[in-house]
């Protein structure tokens, strides 16, 4: 089968927590993030490839797992199954990064043991979902897909981490406490320093980038909520709350 990509990272430390991975970044979105750093790059280049041509396409001297990324993944279902499904043959722990928008596509990924860790991005408060991403879904549909997708993972015992990139003067402390009353039960949250400078939208490269003290408030308001792990990530590096 065909996987249609707009571009591969053969080696990252970050995108996999605590391993070197390779990128795989799926084209097409069915969000338009005004923050997004990908979304230019993800529109404007496309290839067509086998699973195959793909793997050998990767230089593995130093990954050693795979992340599949995008855009949205998941809206090339049976690719992401195949390439989840080859990287396991070959021994390689997968991880999906994903938008909470097709939930069936990371319940068949687990339900499988596809996947060993889902990140599933959590735009802003719910009530400001179609005005901020300009997606077709309600708000209270991503909210209760998102909790379906928490719900999948923890029963299965699949690591889900839910993350936030915090915009400053778009955002408030109120997003980060109604995101975390919703995500209380992920594995881990993450609070993630937006960068203007790579932002899709003209007007988000005007905006601050949040300074580390106003992120370690953010932090502090989601571990009321979340029991579990909560970290700040930054352009130095991510620390725990």
């Amino acid at each position: 089968m065909k996987v249609v990509i707009s571009g591969i990272v053969d080696l990252s430390t970050i995108d996999f927590p605590k391993k070197a991975s390779a990128v795989i970044f799926l084209h097409g979105c069915n969000m338009k993030c005004p923050y997004c750093h990908n979304l230019k790059h993800i529109l404007q280049h496309r290839k067509e490839m086998t699973i195959e041509e793909l793997f050998k396409d990767i230089d593995f001297l130093f990954a050693d797992a795979i992340v599949i990324s995008g855009g949205e993944p998941t809206l090339q279902k049976d690719a992401v199954i195949e390439i989840a499904r080859y990287a396991k043959k070959n021994n390689l722990p997968v991880k999906i990064d994903t938008n909470g928008t097709h939930p069936e596509v990371i319940e068949e990924l687990v339900k499988n043991d596809l996947v060993d860790y889902v990140a599933v991005d959590v735009k802003c408060r719910f009530d400001r979902y179609r005005e901020f991403v300009k997606c077709k879904e309600s708000g209270e549909e991503i909210k209760n897909k998102i909790l379906k997708i928490i719900d999948i993972c923890k029963r299965h015992n699949t690591f889900i981490e839910c993350r936030t990139t915090f915009v400053p003067k778009v955002m408030d402390e109120e997003d980060i406490r109604e995101i975390a009353k919703t995500v209380k039960n992920c594995d881990l949250y993450a609070i993630q320093q937006f960068e203007p400078k790579d932002a899709y939208d003209d007007e988000f490269k005007k905006l601050p980038m949040p300074k580390e003290n106003e992120l370690k408030k953010l932090g502090k308001i989601a571990k009321e909520y979340i029991k579990n792990v909560v970290v700040i990530r930054t352009i130095k590096g991510t620390f725990e709350i």
